[in-house]
This record gives structure tokens, sequence and C-alpha cells, in this order.
């Protein structure tokens, strides 16, 4: 496949579950901030304020990112695995074909994966709830509204719930799906190489453009070396914000081959 094949392959897919996720994250904002608004009228503006990080519940982003984490990751994983199969067409290589499901192999893999780096995205999240939510209430009380007031707008506000669910929503389901490939390449025994594959329009961001173009798009490096940007795959939460957010390349896994053209065992 080309890398143009391969990111259509990926943008039609990523694409249906940026659709699911977004819906899920949108339900979980907008229902933060009826939680807060009904706070707010019993118990008024400062107590409110001062109590905002007890009543944003951690709890409610990670079991969203759990759910999303392991239905992309597993799916893209089986995906990434029929592209590896394809790639070893007629040579004589064991390729451990066995696909992904929803088992105790896979959470073990993500809760790793989530020791590591989901706490960072967990963190990230509500305190751009909470920020909102306050600026929210300040901007209400410095209007001279009063609790029930602001609490009816935080009800009401439904862009920018929205506009945030479909940022995080993009973000993760190509962090996900980009995790799952990386997973399948792991597991399949071959040694593996990696392409950075972006989207190759106008909205790609400077540094995941082109090699030629001064960025890492086009890029093949062994599956577990690090991109010349120092991530390893796109959506690497090591990569920062301004790399991740809203990111829509995918990495290609591929299989390294010998002086003959054959593929090597790992």
């Amino acid at each position: 496949m080309t890398d143009r094949q391969i990111w259509r392959q990926f943008e039609t897919f990523q694409k249906r579950y940026e659709r699911k996720y977004a819906k899920q994250v949108y339900a979980l904002l907008r229902r933060q901030a009826r939680q807060i608004a009904a706070y707010l009228v019993e118990n008024g503006i400062e107590q409110t304020i001062a109590a905002m990080s007890l009543l944003i519940r951690r709890q409610d982003v990670a079991d969203l990112l759990q759910r999303l984490y392991t239905d992309v990751g597993v799916r893209w994983a089986n995906i990434e695995y029929g592209n590896i199969l394809d790639q070893v067409k007629g040579y004589d290589v064991p390729v451990r074909t066995k696909a992904f499901g929803f088992n105790a192999e896979w959470e073990a893999i993500l809760n790793i994966f989530f020791t590591a780096y989901g706490g960072d995205k967990i963190t990230s999240i509500d305190e751009t709830t909470k920020e909102w939510l306050i600026r929210k209430i300040i901007e209400g009380r410095e209007a001279g509204l009063g609790p029930e007031q602001i609490a009816r707008s935080m009800r009401d506000d439904k862009t920018i719930p929205l506009a945030r669910a479909r940022v995080i929503s993009r973000t993760e389901t190509v962090a996900a799906a980009n995790f799952g490939g990386m997973t399948a390449a792991r597991r399949s025994g071959l040694r593996m190489n990696k392409r950075w594959v972006n989207a190759h329009d106008g909205r790609v961001r400077e540094t995941h453009k082109d090699v030629a173009q001064g960025g890492v798009g086009g890029e093949v490096v062994p599956l577990e070396q690090p991109f010349s940007n120092g991530m390893m795959h796109p959506g690497d939460p090591q990569g920062g914000a301004k790399e991740v957010i809203q990111c829509r390349c995918i990495v290609s896994t591929r299989p390294a081959r010998d002086g003959n053209g054959m593929p090597i065992r790992a």
C-alpha cells in the first residue's frame, strides 16, 4: 500500500470512532456542567469555586478513556495485523496471526500504558474543564449575575463542550489507534520498521510535513527507535500538546528485510 492508501484506510476508520466518542465526551462534559450548576445553586459562588477540584470526578474521564483505548486500540491492531500479513504474502516466514481481543493480555498492555501516561491525560482534560467552569462563574459574577443565572448559563452553553469533545475525541482516537498498531507490530514475530504517514493536505502541521519540507512525514526508523522528533508514534504523549492535539497522522509498520528482500524474523 502507498502512504496515501494507508492514510485513507486509517481516515475512514478514525472518523467513525471520532464521531462515536465525541458523543460520549460531549455527554460527559455536559453532565459535569449540570452537576456543577446544581451545586452552585445550592452552595453559592465561593464555595463552588473552592470545591471545584472535588466536584469534577477524575474517575469519569478515566473510565471513558479506558473504553476508548480498548475499543479503538484493539480494532486498529487487528487491521494492522492484516496489513502486516499482506506485506509478507508469498514469503516463507511465520507470523503470529492470532488476533487481539478484549482479553487479559490487552488489558495488561493497556494498564502499563495508562500507568505511564494516562494520569497526565486525565489531569489535562479535567483541568481544562475546571478552568472553563470557573471562568463561567467569575464572568457571571462580574456581570452582576446571581448563582441561579450563572448556573443556567452553564446548563445552556453547548458550544464549548461540543468543540472540546471533538478535539478530545480526535486526539485520543488517533493516539489509541497508533498505540494499537505499534502493539500489533511488536507481536508479529518479525523485525519491524515503522513509517510516519501524514494526511498530505494543507492542514498537516509544519513538524509533521514530509521530510523534504522539514517535518517527520515519510521518515522510516526501526520499530523501537523514536522518530527524529523524539516520538514513538503519532499521538505519543511524550510529544506534548503542540505535537499531539488534533494530529491526524498514522504510523505504518513494515517488516525489515534482508539483502534478498526476505522479511527478517525477530
